[in-house]
């Protein structure tokens, strides 16, 4: 993108034409591999199932498996890896229905996070236990002071309507500078990756001036079904990051800026603080562990439109379309596609007998097309009737960060439909591959003017 076009862009921009300049230079630094799915080319995963879970876990479902055990080393016919590192001598099994998936998800007696994301878990965090790991009381007091005293709903709003608002507004119009000017824009890198991280990354309280030394390590961390030992040694660097951070921020008592380092600093309710350590791992686990999912539903959603332009056009004239066209691409390609648990007790799940110390799967995205529910649940329509997902699960352990995503949705598409109304899928819809089992998206989302 030329200068001319980064001028012409900042005059209507709460960003200056400096930080434009770096941000368009860091995007264009990312390296491709860190765009692709976090278990793309594992080994042991079909590459039928990478491509086509849908499909293939979904056959399954409609005759009647919803919940499906892992034998020889597959779910039915399925070869499916081992991806958070669980012990596979115990038994496992795979939930591929709704009801049977809801059904686990708000048992939270009996279904628990205690040792569900096993070796995957263990290499990102040796001795820490974050949030989503927890249980019972201890997971219900963590969860309120994270929501009471630091992820409060004003803070959630002034953070997307000042920080992610503006930066889909310069991110989307930075695409349409580079359509203009003939060159290739992605949903993905042009978009919705810098903008989740560089949106965090304010939030957190650091200057985002390497963008791809955090998605690479991100990568890395969430890559542990490759390498759990590069998981590890990648979460230690983020941790040693943070950390200088923290205490260099500390010593020069600048801890008061509203930032999450300062908010987790000042946070306190019933007598429970966050220490140095949970300060400085909750600020890895955001940036860049915690928004890997959210990055890519951004990409989802676009790729979502992209292939059905009609509906984008649609949502073009009517903006008022724009929650009905989130939550369907939300629910129809979503980014999280796995979940796991650990059953605490002998307990039956949709008649399935299930021994205590089983590890369980939960597939939100086969669950979100089960047909019981969505009729045609393969489908893609904004205009079916709204019956609630689970990519953000539900229940006690409901994603914390949903209601920001759920913002950060909608600027996006906001910004997308205004300054980019005749966009259309610059590529067949065959050429883009999307692979990954536990967390999806595109390789690539290749945009052009229609």
């Amino acid at each position: 993108m030329s200068v001319g076009t980064i001028e012409r862009i900042s005059e209507n921009q709460v960003l200056d034409r400096a930080a434009m300049r770096r941000m368009d230079e860091v995007i264009r630094n990312i390296p491709d591999e860190q765009l692709r799915s976090a278990d793309h080319g594992v080994p042991g995963l079909d590459p039928a199932v990478s491509i086509d879970p849908f499909s293939h876990f979904g056959m399954l479902r409609d005759a009647g498996q919803d919940v499906i055990p892992y034998a020889n080393g597959r779910y039915g016919p399925l070869e499916v890896y081992n991806g958070f590192g669980r012990d596979l001598s115990l038994p496992n099994f795979a939930v591929v229905g709704y009801s049977a998936l809801k059904a686990m998800v708000l048992d939270p007696a009996n279904f628990v996070n205690e040792g569900a994301y096993g070796a995957h878990g263990d290499a990102q965090n040796p001795g820490f236990t974050f949030v989503n790991e927890l249980d019972g009381a201890a997971h219900k007091a963590m969860r309120r002071l994270f929501e009471q005293e630091v992820f409060s709903r004003r803070f959630l709003t002034e953070l997307a309507d000042d920080t992610i608002a503006p930066l889909a507004e310069f991110l989307s119009q930075r695409i349409r500078g580079m359509i203009d000017e003939g060159e290739p824009a992605d949903l993905c890198r042009d978009l919705a990756l810098p903008l989740l991280y560089m949106s965090m990354a304010r939030v957190i309280g650091i200057e985002m001036v390497d963008l791809s030394y955090f998605v690479g390590l991100g990568e890395a961390v969430f890559g542990g079904p490759r390498d759990f030992e590069a998981a590890g040694r990648a979460a230690a660097e983020l941790d040693d990051y943070f950390g200088k951070v923290y205490e260099e921020r500390k010593a020069k008592g600048d801890l008061d800026k509203g930032d999450l380092m300062s908010l987790m600093s000042e946070a306190e309710r019933e007598g429970l603080r966050f220490s140095a350590r949970e300060i400085i791992v909750y600020c890895r686990f955001l940036l860049p562990a915690g928004i890997e999912t959210t990055w890519r539903q951004v990409a989802n959603i676009g790729y979502s439109l992209m292939l059905h332009p009609d509906q984008y056009r649609e949502v073009v004239a009517d903006p008022s379309l724009s929650t009905a066209a989130i939550e369907e691409a939300t629910r129809w390609m979503p980014s999280g596609f796995v979940l796991p648990r650990t059953a605490a007790h002998d307990t039956e799940l949709a008649g399935v007998a299930i021994p205590a110390g089983s590890s369980l799967y939960g597939i939100f995205g086969v669950a979100n097309r089960d047909p019981r529910i969505w009729p045609d649940g393969n489908r893609f329509d904004i205009h079916r009737k709204r019956t609630p997902h689970l990519t953000f699960s539900a229940g006690s352990h409901a994603c914390m960060g949903q209601q920001l995503a759920r913002q950060s949705f909608a600027h996006v598409l906001r910004s997308m439909t205004s300054n980019l109304p005749d966009m259309v899928l610059a590529a067949d819809p065959a050429e883009v591959r999307t692979t990954g089992f536990i967390i999806r998206c595109p390789d690539a989302v290749p945009v052009r003017r229609g």
